[in-house]
Order: C-alpha cells, then sequence, then structure tokens
C-alpha cells in the first residue's frame, strides 16, 4: 500500500465518522447550518478523495448523497428519517468499502450494483426522479464517421456510446480534471484528446486554461455515462451508436485486439503530438513536454524499467523518439512480478507537541550520556573511590530524571481521546431507539479525557454492550414512562474523567432500574446460586451476579439482550485490561454502571507479593487492600475458608494452593492477606509476604506457554528478578 493510499484510508474513516455525526446533529434539529455544512464539506471532500483513485461506483455514490443534501439546503426537500436512514446506509457502505480498500485495495465485485441502489433510494426519499443531462443526437456526431478506419475496427460491430466532451476554459478552477473525468469513462474503446481551436503562441499560451476537448466511445451504456458526467452536464453531449462491422475475408481476418487501456491512448497521443509542424522552437518546446508526459505515464503504470530506453531515445532524433514512444504503446517490454501483499499498518496520528517533547528528551538524553565516558576514564586513572561514587550517583540521578520523562513521553504518544469509542455512540443509540419505538437522548461529556490505544480498543465493546442493553431493557416504552410519571424521552448518560491515575467511564440511564429479587430468583434458577446463599445475599450483592454467565433479567430474548452473556462480556474485557466493574441500581430511578481502567496497558502497576520463594504481580485497580490476619480470625467450614472483613464474610483463598504449590511448614501468628475485587466480588488471597508496589512492562506468554490462561505475563524488575504477573480470575 502505498503511502498516498495509506492516507486515503485514514482521512476517508474521518470523513465517514464526521458525516455521521454532522448527519445524527441534523436529524435532531434540521435547521442547523452549521451542521449541514459539515456534512456537505465531508461528502465533497470524500467525493474528491475516491475520484482521485478512480473508484467510480465509490464516486458516484458519495454524490448522489451530497445531491440529496444540497436538495435539503437549498429547501426542494426535507430531512425526513427516511432521508436521514438512506444517508446513513449509504455511510455505511462507505465505511465497509474503505475497511475493504484496506486489505485488497479494490471495490468489491457488486460495488457498481450497490451505488445504483443508493442512488435510487435517495431518488425515492426525496420524492422526485433523478437529474439528467443533457445528451446530443446521433445528427450531431459527425466526427464518429470520420474517424480513421484503424480507430473504428475498435469498436465494429457494437452498438457503442459517444463521448463528446468540451470543458469549460476555467474548468480548473472550478475542481474538474476533465483528463481525469474520460479515465475513468467505463469500457473505453478510443479516446482522442485534440485542440479546442488553433493554438496561440507559446508566449500567449495560458497554462490555466483549459484548451483541449475529448472525443470518446464507450462500450457502457449511455445512462452509466450519464451518471459519469453528471457533474459537467452543460459540456457534453452523448449518443448511441451503431457501428457498423467491418467487411473483410473470413480466411484473413483477425481477431480485434483487445481495447487499448487509457495509458496506451495517452502514449500514441504523444507520439502524434510530435508529427505534428512548428517552428524550432516549438517543437523544443513541445518534445520537451511530451517527454515529461510519457515519463508520467510509465511511472504510473509501474513500468520503471522502461526509462533507460526512453531516455536514450530522447537524446537522438525526434524520429528515434517518436518510434521509442509507438513501441511503449505496445505494451511494456516484460510484466513486472506482482509484489506480495504488505500486511496492513496501524496509523496513529500524533501531536507535534508532543514528537517535539520526545526529540527534546532524547537530546538530553544523548548529552547526559556524554558524561559516562568521562567517569570510565577518571575510574581508569585512579580517581578517588568516594570522588568517584558521587559523580556516578550524580549521572545516574540525571539518566534516570531523563528516562523517567522520556517514558511518559512515549506513553502520551499513544494517548488517544475517549472520543474515539464515543462516536459510535449516537448512532447505536438512534437506530436502536427507532427500532424499538423509544424516545432516548444520549448525554456524552468527558470524550477530551486520553487513555491508552489499547485502552480504547478493549473499551469499545463494553461501552455497545452497556448502551445497548439501557436500550433494550433499561429504558422502558414510552407509555410506560408516562404512567410511571418520567418524562416520555428517556437519558442515557456516558461520561469519562481521569481517577487516580486510571480512566474511569460510567454508562448510566434513568429507567426502571434492575430489580435484586429478580437478579437471586434468576441466579438461583441457573444454578449459580443456592436459594440459601442468594438469601443470605444483599441487594447490592445481588446486583454483581448479573455479570456471571446466563443470568439476565430479561424476560424475553432478543438479538440485542436476554441472552445473559453480555454483562459476562463486560466483565471479562475490562478485567483483562487489568481494571473492574462496578454496578449500582436504584429500582424505578434507573442504573448505573461504572468501569475503572488503567491509564495505559504498556506500562502496568502491579502490587507484588512473594509465595514459595517467587515473586508474584497483581493489578493494582483490582487490590482493595492489604492486612495481617491472626489464625483465629480464619473461620472454616469443611475444605473453605473465609475471614470476616468490614462486617462481611469474605472467602478465603490460598495462592499456595491456587497455584499447586507445597504447603507452608512455618509457623506464623497471623497470614499475610491480600483483598481484591473480582467483578464486585470480594476476595481474600493468602500470600506469604507482601513486597513493593511496582510499575513494569508486561511481555504476553508466547509459545506452549500462552496456554496458562492464569498467567497474564511476564516482567523483568529492576534488580533482574523475574515476575509473573496472575490472571486471579482464571486461577479462581
Amino acid at each position: 500500500m502505498s503511502a498516498l493510499f495509506e492516507q486515503f484510508v485514514l482521512e476517508s474513516r474521518e470523513l465517514l465518522e464526521a458525516a455521521g455525526a454532522a448527519l445524527l446533529r441534523l436529524e435532531r434539529d434540521p435547521a442547523d447550518k452549521t451542521a449541514v455544512n459539515d456534512l456537505f464539506r465531508a461528502l465533497h471532500t470524500l467525493k474528491g478523495a475516491t475520484a482521485l483513485f478512480d473508484m467510480a461506483p465509490f464516486t458516484r455514490m458519495v454524490h448522489a448523497g451530497e445531491d440529496a443534501l444540497m436538495a435539503v439546503r437549498d429547501g426542494r426537500a426535507a430531512m425526513s428519517g427516511e432521508l436521514a436512514d438512506r444517508l446513513l446506509a449509504l455511510l455505511d457502505i462507505g465505511s465497509a468499502w474503505v475497511d475493504g480498500l484496506e486489505h485488497s485495495q479494490t471495490l468489491p465485485d457488486d460495488a457498481d450494483a450497490r451505488a445504483q441502489a443508493q442512488e435510487a433510494g435517495l431518488r425515492a426519499a426525496l420524492g422526485g426522479p433523478a437529474e439528467t443531462v443533457r445528451s446530443g443526437t446521433p445528427a450531431g456526431f459527425a466526427w464518429v464517421d470520420e474517424l480513421p478506419e484503424a480507430d473504428r475496427a475498435k469498436a465494429a460491430g457494437r452498438t457503442v456510446t459517444a463521448i463528446a466532451y468540451a470543458p469549460a476554459e476555467d474548468c480548473f478552477f472550478a475542481g474538474d480534471d476533465p483528463l481525469d473525468l474520460c479515465r475513468r469513462i467505463p469500457d473505453l474503446l478510443l479516446l482522442r484528446i485534440e485542440a479546442a481551436g488553433a493554438w496561440p503562441a507559446l508566449t500567449d499560451l495560458d497554462p490555466y486554461r483549459c484548451a483541449l476537448r475529448f472525443r470518446a466511445l464507450s462500450g457502457a451504456p449511455k445512462d452509466e455515462l450519464t451518471r459519469l458526467f453528471r457533474g459537467v452536464p452543460d459540456q457534453v453531449s452523448l449518443a448511441t451508436v451503431a457501428m457498423p462491422a467491418l467487411a473483410e475475408p473470413a480466411s484473413t481476418a483477425a481477431p480485434l485486439a483487445t481495447p487499448p487501456s487509457l495509458a496506451t491512448a495517452m502514449l500514441w497521443e504523444q507520439a502524434r503530438i510530435l508529427r505534428l509542424p512548428g517552428s524550432d522552437e516549438e517543437i523544443v518546446a513541445r518534445r520537451a513536454a511530451v517527454l515529461r508526459a510519457v515519463r508520467n505515464i510509465l511511472a504510473a503504470e509501474g513500468r520503471v524499467a522502461e526509462r533507460p530506453a526512453l531516455d536514450r531515445a530522447a537524446e537522438g532524433p525526434v524520429d528515434a523518439l517518436m518510434r521509442c514512444i509507438e513501441s511503449l504503446a505496445d505494451g511494456p517490454a516484460a510484466a513486472a512480478p506482482t509484489a506480495p501483499a504488505a500486511p496492513a499498518r496501524r496509523a496513529l496520528r500524533v501531536d507535534a507537541e508532543r514528537m517535539d517533547r520526545l526529540m527534546a528528551l532524547v537530546g538530553e538524553l544523548v548529552v547526559a550520556k556524554g558524561s559516562l565516558p568521562h567517569l570510565a576514564r577518571e575510574a581508569q586513572e585512579g580517581r578517588s573511590a568516594d570522588a568517584l561514587a558521587q559523580s556516578i550517583k550524580e549521572a545516574h540521578g540525571r539518566i534516570d530524571s531523563i528516562v523517567g520523562d522520556l517514558q511518559d513521553a512515549v506513553l502520551r504518544l499513544r494517548l488517544l481521546p475517549l472520543s474515539r469509542v464515543f462516536d459510535p455512540l449516537p448512532r447505536l443509540v438512534r437506530d436502536t431507539a427507532r427500532r424499538l419505538g423509544k424516545s432516548v437522548e444520549l448525554h456524552i461529556s468527558g470524550g477530551e479525557t486520553e487513555a491508552d490505544k489499547d485502552i480504547l480498543d478493549i473499551l469499545g465493546e463494553p461501552l455497545l454492550h452497556l448502551v445497548r442493553n439501557g436500550l433494550d431493557h433499561g429504558v422502558e416504552p414510552p407509555e410506560r414512562r408516562r404512567a410511571a410519571g418520567k418524562p416520555e424521552v428517556a437519558a442515557i448518560r456516558v461520561q469519562a474523567f481521569q481517577d487516580s491515575g486510571g480512566v474511569v467511564v460510567e454508562v448510566s440511564d434513568d429507567g426502571a432500574g434492575i430489580d435484586a429479587v429478580a437478579v437471586r430468583r434468576k441466579a438461583v434458577t441457573q444454578g449459580a446460586l443456592t436459594a440459601e446463599q442468594a438469601a443470605a445475599l444483599s441487594d447490592a450483592e445481588a446486583l454483581r451476579l448479573i455479570f456471571l454467565p446466563g443470568v439476565s433479567t430479561s424476560e424475553t430474548v432478543s438479538d440485542l439482550s436476554g441472552r445473559g452473556v453480555g454483562m459476562d462480556a463486560v466483565r471479562g474485557a475490562v478485567e483483562q485490561a487489568g481494571g473492574r466493574v462496578e454496578v449500582a441500581s436504584t429500582p424505578g430511578a434507573g442504573t448505573r454502571f461504572r468501569l475503572v481502567l488503567p491509564l495505559t496497558m504498556m506500562v502496568t502497576r502491579l502490587v507484588t507479593v512473594e509465595t514459595a520463594g517467587a515473586l508474584y504481580g497483581f493489578p493494582m485497580t483490582l487490590v482493595t487492600g492489604m492486612r495481617r490476619v491472626p489464625h483465629g480470625a480464619i473461620r472454616r467450614m469443611k475444605h473453605a475458608e473465609s475471614v470476616v472483613v468490614q462486617d462481611a464474610v469474605v472467602p478465603l483463598l490460598r495462592l499456595r494452593r491456587l497455584l499447586n504449590l507445597p504447603e507452608d511448614e512455618r509457623v506464623r501468628s497471623g497470614e499475610a492477606v491480600l483483598l481484591v475485587d473480582l467483578g464486585g466480588q470480594p476476595v481474600a488471597l493468602v500470600v506469604d509476604a507482601f513486597q513493593e508496589r511496582a510499575e513494569v512492562v508486561l511481555k504476553p506468554m508466547t509459545g506452549l506457554l500462552a496456554r496458562l490462561r492464569g498467567y497474564a505475563g511476564t516482567a523483568v524488575l529492576g534488580d533482574g528478578r523475574l515476575l509473573l504477573a496472575l490472571n486471579l480470575r482464571e486461577l479462581v
């Protein structure tokens, strides 16, 4: 993938996202002129970008959306729900095509049919037929009959569409590219580029004035070409022409050649230009222009290997250059081998100020490193140990400070605003609410809060689950809200903020809330708890049961929710990132979910412990406390152990047993207990000893070790010791 195409994919995604956001604003407030302008600007820019890469169906589809929006802007049509649905469908198709382009760099086979379907749908939504361009009649296409026999042979025996395109002189100032437009003519059989009039003297030639006209024959139907030239209807004439078959003996008739490509037609045209008469000055200027054009054509076709032959011919007479160009027009000397497709690269836009800070820190590190050779020389020369130790400490302090700043700067390169994962939510709420027949407003705040890109990748799916569940069976239908004295329009709020070095995202609604009694009953029905265990839970503890697989309070199963897997998936994804999920609900008033996540996954903050002589780590976001518990405070019932923490009975587990390590035979007065929160379920974990907290770069387990799901990864501490990070949920 070329750098230019990579940039196209990246910017197209941004334009589609911006168009979607503007369209949702416009649907809420049809009088919002800013939304109209933002949407129109995004579509217009996207249309130009797709035209640059010869994606006619994509360009045509976006152009149809632009026409529909222009009708709304001019007051010829109103922004209705049906029209918004059509435009959103157009953006969805565009997004899918861009995703496909990133991997295959081509549109799908049905792109043309889907583009036509979208055009027809937009016309129906606007309530009127599509506009058509003026087309000429065969009587005005005498130039077709005057074509040389060699040119007519390319279309002999076929019914073709003749195209007469005379661009306006100031077309460049309108953003038109006549040559690119002709390059996108489907099934091109013939293209002739001619002077629109007599050429002026070179001193009077205006390079910003189009002085060309284009004549072409295409095997495509007239309607398809009408759509292609719909942007310049006053400059093009189209006619359907039946080309007579050539009469030649069957025994000597050769099969017609494959229709030439645009590059071939342009090369033949350059050879013809060299034959034109003129003064010596004109011939020299024309030769230089032709040479530049041919070089550009070869570069665009990837025929770089043929450049040397062209350069050698350029050093000789005009006839030699002309023969060389004609040979190039016959086709490449040899087909270049197709290179394997490169893997898709992930793009990450970085703020320039952050990059400047990183470069400044690298410069400081280089300067600080320069002091180390000086210290080495002093050590060799026998400088006193005390003075040398002091110098080494100072150098270490400088380097340590710079490395710390450098680490922070590198991490901030990966920080992105949470608006990246918030942007799809308005569309989700809009479509789902319309489908369910509910009136819902989405309120988003804190989109500027930043988190690591990996955190955003993990956060997207849980957010969709929570919002979708809130829409489906959190928010009541309008009639139930009216009966309960609530506003008919429900509210779902998504807010984010940073807290204690991490990121907190809250999703809340003002719906019916969660019935703790129903949750207990469903958990017992599913076999997750016994009736006695469920009855012993407080309401807050009962709410956490919704994170268990198969536990759902929905009475019906739909394609949105009700299977009891959504909340379990939310908890699993958040805990995978080293975070936790909290839930609070008031029946009749609403529900709030709170996702607590680390700021980054590159550097993980761990609480380290020692067990059986080895070091283990647990994400700090899961640890709620550390304490020493006397043996007498540990309760035993058969093989289960528990301890009372803040007036609550908490199950007690031993890390040695979870890891199948030998029991600790040492006599102690008490146990070192680590208190952790596993998806709302408190657990007390017995370890041998507490160690210091650490910030580490975790490396995931690879190979056969990757199957050990109880381990989150490994890290090397500053003193060289190996640390194993544990996934306690998997162990339990």
